[in-house]
């Protein structure tokens, strides 16, 4: 199940990108994060107290919409300091960057090589959340959430937030 998550994650970024600046001028429509469909054969979701859950969506809708100012404002060190050890191990990848230009037709069009972490954020993050809300959590675990809204009603899944102490942070796993 992990591995599903993560290559949902994964074409969710890729598959929501903008050409670079001054190659293009005119308006470009960003698709929505990558639909998920349930799998009727995984594990059921961790169970939390109604209480936990709508204070949890409360904080989490806050979290996200300061993610979205900053990755609105591309405040790209501001938005590092919002990614856990494994989110930045997995995004800073050479490899996996190379992967994402390779397989994402519109970094190909453009001709967009990802090198850099810093790449990553301003090709992928910027245009794909930069103004998304939140619609539903769901735990994976104690201090692990889906993030999730809905787009033409179906849920898509938009962060992995992991909880340490009380501050979220972005997360891959």
């Amino acid at each position: 199940m992990r591995f599903l998550l993560m290559i949902f994650l994964a074409v969710a970024f890729v598959a929501c990108s903008t050409p670079p600046p001054g190659k293009h001028t005119s308006v470009v429509s960003v698709s929505p994060p990558v639909l998920v469909h349930p799998v009727s054969s995984g594990p059921v979701a961790y169970v939390v107290s109604p209480e936990k859950k709508q204070a949890s969506l409360v904080a989490i809708k806050g979290f996200v919409d300061k993610l979205n100012a900053i990755i609105a404002n591309k405040a790209f060190e501001e938005w590092k300091t919002y990614l856990d050890e494994a989110y930045l191990a997995t995004y800073n990848d050479p490899l996996r960057l190379k992967e994402y230009s390779a397989n994402s037709p519109f970094l190909k069009q453009y001709n967009i090589k990802l090198k850099t972490l810093e790449d990553y954020f301003k090709f992928v993050v910027v245009p794909s959340r930069a103004n998304v809300t939140v619609d539903d959590i769901s735990f994976v675990d104690e201090n692990r959430v889906d993030v999730w809204t809905v787009v033409d009603n179906e849920r898509v899944l938009l962060y992995l937030l992991k909880l340490y102490g009380k501050e979220w942070k972005i997360s891959s796993w």
